[in-house]
């Protein structure tokens, strides 16, 4: 059973942190409506929010190239919905409230299908209901913000003849919606934890029991692979209701990979292409939401933790990789080197290695006839059991030597392992890999694959 909102707010949504490191700052309006300062864009965030489009302009040319059909959408800022309960102190400023549409307009232009919510949000007659599309105490939208954007995003795909093509080549799966008889308190207030300790009282909000089922029972013997998957930030979290309100409307199953902000859309959608969801059973259709409040951040920007900041390009490159549902063969070639575990005939089968426990100084070296470009990327089939990380180490004559570090199952299954192996100056012409401590270690189908051409063009 699909659980819609009602269950999860018993408990909570996670809290939030913006991209800058601070901690959530919180305003409180009129009304006892409450804001969160890292609303509050300003115009030098242009130059960023471009760098932003730029990417997603080149990765939804890499996710159709690949018979992915992306669409995105944004959530609109809680401040220009409700720019009306904004303290005296606080204004909606001409940039904030034009911000929706310049984005709007410029995904469309780099080639992104893009779903406008804010325009039917501020034309909502619901907007200043009993029932408004945010929580007042919350930075999240509401049961009723979230049924009207399933709503407005299934009008959008119906309305597109790639998106509603895409929707058709996906299973039809019944569900069904019913709705509590009284209203419970609810527990959607996160920006609470963002204002001084003697802030309020606050009246608390009420919510209605809602629920999403399937109409039949599920037989996971006979379940079809689901074709559409969506990717968002924490309101398209379960506990908001966003995703079931999206399984009720289009009568679909679909996969739920949204992250919390401290883990933000460019690392979420990275771990997504990476795992076996997606290497195995790409989506027809990918639903991309995001905060508007977040655009303005690219890979680069520096995060509370330094580890999920990666150069634009770099990210790019790894993301087509991952995209990628075929190797284009590259004009290099790679060979096992006879050292670190490969140099012990018993841990070779054929062109494989296989091998037992590991330690953190044990490797296998791979080396290319040429030095690889940054089109080229790594592709092998791999077993880590018991470590969690691979490190990749690119060396070779003329070029400074670099660590990349890959987070892994870690089980002893299978898994996909694609690594582009980017250079500041000239190209490696060896990689080490350190599985590190692990209880087993395998390495088994390498090639070397090129990237498009006109990727970085």
């Amino acid at each position: 059973m699909s659980k819609w909102l009602c269950c999860a707010l018993l408990s909570g949504p996670l809290g939030m942190a913006n991209v800058h490191g601070q901690d959530l700052e919180g305003i409180v309006g009129k009304k006892d409506w409450l804001f969160t300062k890292y609303e509050q864009l300003i115009p030098t965030d242009a130059a960023q929010t471009a760098q932003s489009i730029e990417l997603l302009g080149r990765f939804n040319k890499v996710l159709k190239a690949n018979g992915v059909s992306l669409v995105m959408t944004m959530v609109p800022l809680k401040m220009r919905l409700y720019s009306e309960y904004l303290p005296d102190s606080v204004k909606l400023t001409d940039y904030m409230a034009g911000n929706y549409e310049q984005i709007s307009k410029a995904l469309q232009a780099a080639g992104v299908t893009f779903i406008d919510l804010n325009t039917p949000f501020m034309s909502s007659p619901k907007r200043n209901s009993d029932t408004p599309l945010f929580f007042r105490l919350d930075s999240h939208w509401s049961f009723t913000g979230s049924t009207l954007g399933a709503e407005t995003i299934k009008a959008g795909i119906d309305a597109n003849k790639v998106l509603k093509s895409a929707l058709d080549a996906t299973p039809e799966v019944g569900y069904k919606i019913s709705f509590g008889k009284r209203k419970l308190p609810s527990k959607a207030r996160n920006l609470l934890a963002a204002l001084p300790r003697n802030s309020g009282p606050f009246e608390p909000e009420q919510f209605t029991l809602v629920s999403v089922t399937r109409a039949q029972a599920l037989n996971e013997g006979s379940r079809p692979p689901i074709g559409i998957t969506v990717a968002g930030s924490s309101s398209s979290q379960e506990w908001t209701g966003f995703v079931d309100g999206l399984r009720y409307v289009l009568q679909r199953d679909i996969l739920n990979v949204a992250v919390h902000g401290l883990i933000g859309p460019w690392v979420g959608m990275e771990r997504y292409l990476s795992s076996d969801a997606f290497q195995a059973n790409a989506p027809k259709l990918l639903i991309w939401e995001w905060a508007e409040s977040t655009v303005h951040a690219p890979p680069n920007t520096p995060y509370q933790d330094p580890r999920l900041v990666s150069d634009n390009t770099e990210w790019l490159l790894r993301a087509s990789a991952w995209a990628q549902a075929t190797c284009k063969p590259s004009t290099v070639t790679a060979r096992l080197a006879r050292v670190g575990l490969a140099a012990n005939a018993a841990n070779m089968k054929g062109a494989d290695v296989v091998t037992g426990p590991t330690s953190e100084n044990e490797f296998i070296e791979i080396t290319f006839d040429k030095p690889v470009d940054k089109l080229d990327y790594l592709v092998a089939r791999a077993v880590t059991a018991g470590s969690k990380t691979l490190i990749l180490e690119g060396m070779g004559p003329g070029a400074t030597t670099r660590r990349f570090t890959m987070n892994v199952p870690g089980d002893d299954a299978t898994h996909m392992l694609k690594a582009p192996l980017p250079s500041n100056d000239r190209g490696f012409s060896k990689v080490r890999i350190y599985p590190g401590k692990s209880d087993g270690f395998t390495l088994k189908d390498l090639q070397i694959c090129r990237q498009p051409e006109d990727l970085l063009k």
